[in-house]
């Protein structure tokens, strides 16, 4: 019935079932049309299911009234298509049941025409005598009060004379309450909440005052809550690392579908952080002071992109987005006048979405001018990222110290040297100081052989 009230034709149904009745007789009706619509072609049956002695009686002879005074005055206003003739006889006898009375009401020798007030004619009367407004309206709300309401049925009030049986059947269910409230009393408070409280209330037995909490059973409640909340957060922990295995696993499937094979740089191992924050304490009081040749940074002017300070091999590091597109200008031009392999590396990297913020792409760049006395190398630090308005971040620091370590680990293994521009010049966020104390931390201070290549003007 809801589903038919809301405008949908089932002219397809030539049965409507009102389970539950509606206050309003007007839902009924609306909900019933949607049936009986244009377009249905079969006898429509409506049946209405009501419980004997239940407030559903009440409702549907109530909903009956409603509908007996809509139609009759709608009828009355000549919105009806009955005969014209019967039409003009209600009318008649309308207006027959208004004049009705009003002889007597000037029949009295104290009254006159002039003494009458005729809008109060149709108004409310107490023994015989016209009452005022305020009487009037005191005297419906007051039969209003004595009749609105579910145990009033067919001029009987069931409220004010219960029957025999109602009142022992009351009775016998009051009983029985109040021996369940009994025997739960002593088998706790949960059980005493959960069987009889609001029975309690209402009979007006007294409840049994809480205990107050000493100092150690607060001190236990709360290890209890937070006990519970650190399982919580595990959980949660658990859930997360677990849902971040299933993505991993998910895309090897997919890498190994495609044949691609991952560039980038495997996080630091234990031993090896380890050992980085060892040689950290051991240069920390000597970083602030004069630099020594084998922990410094070495500033030389020149290409990056060709490293002639370099013996052996050497990476060149450069900082990239997230996005996956080769940029224009700057180094990117000149990684890309020398070799393709950036670039291809790079947007394949991005297509297989093997971008991730601290991610290191590391891969030999071999071409006409490599050196013939070492290899260089390539390694794209992923410390930016673009939103979907293409807008792009500075140099994230927290994904540039992941990547400096990871190059820091690529480096003491190859026996490389590192060779990078000055990071993050002219980028929004421009921050050289902290990269600077990062460059310092994870490679100069820890024994790699450390190159800048400084724009000109700039003084170390």
């Amino acid at each position: 019935k809801q589903e038919g009230g809301v405008g949908m034709n089932l002219t397809a149904a030539d049965t409507v079932i009102f389970l539950d009745s509606d206050f309003n007789p007007q839902n009924d009706l609306q909900a019933a049309a949607r049936c009986h619509r244009i377009g249905q072609n079969r006898p429509v049956k409506v049946i209405r299911l009501l419980a004997r002695d239940t407030v559903e009686e009440i409702m549907y002879s109530r909903a009956v009234s409603k509908l007996h005074l809509t139609n009759t005055v709608i009828e009355e206003g000549r919105f009806s298509l009955l005969d014209q003739a019967q039409s003009a006889a209600a009318g008649l006898q309308l207006s027959e049941i208004l004049k009705f009375g009003v002889d007597k009401l000037l029949s009295s020798e104290e009254s006159s025409v002039q003494d009458v007030k005729l809008e109060k004619i149709l108004g409310s009367s107490r023994g015989g005598q016209w009452v005022d407004d305020e009487d009037s309206t005191s005297l419906r709300e007051e039969e209003q009060e004595q009749n609105n309401h579910m145990y009033y049925f067919e001029g009987k009030d069931y409220s004010r004379d219960p029957s025999s049986d109602d009142q022992k059947s009351f009775d016998h269910l009051l009983e029985e309450q109040m021996a369940e409230f009994q025997r739960a009393a002593g088998e706790g408070r949960a059980l005493r909440c959960k069987a009889g409280v609001s029975l309690s209330i209402a009979l007006g037995i007294p409840a049994r005052k809480r205990k107050p909490l000493t100092e150690a059973e607060l001190e236990l409640r709360r290890q209890k809550r937070d006990e519970a909340a650190a399982k919580k957060a595990k959980i949660q922990e658990d859930l997360k690392k677990k849902q971040q295995e299933q993505k991993y696993k998910k895309k090897m499937v997919w890498w190994e579908s495609c044949n691609y094979r991952s560039l980038c740089l495997q996080p630091v191992d234990g031993e090896e952080e380890e050992e980085g924050n060892e040689e950290e304490e051991e240069e920390d009081g000597s970083v602030c002071s004069t630099d020594s040749d084998s922990t410094a940074i070495h500033y030389v002017f020149g290409d990056v992109t060709h490293p002639h300070a370099a013996q052996g091999d050497a990476i060149i590091v450069h900082c990239v987005d997230d996005s996956g597109r080769w940029g224009r200008g700057g180094l990117f031009t000149a990684l890309e006048v020398r070799s393709d392999e950036p670039r291809k590396q790079y947007e394949l990297a991005g297509k297989m979405k093997d971008l991730d913020l601290g991610n290191v792409l590391l891969f030999p760049i071999d071409d006409k001018q490599s050196r013939l006395d070492g290899q260089d190398q390539l390694a794209l630090i992923v410390s930016q990222q673009r939103d979907k308005a293409n807008n792009l971040s500075g140099i994230l620091l927290s994904a540039l110290d992941e990547g400096l370590r990871k190059i820091y680990a690529a480096a003491k293994r190859h026996k490389a040297s590192v060779h990078l521009p000055r990071i993050g010049h002219s980028t929004k966020g421009f921050n050289w100081y902290g990269t600077e104390r990062l460059i310092r931390k994870h490679l100069a201070s820890r024994g790699i052989p450390t190159f800048m290549y400084p724009f000109r003007g700039f003084s170390s």
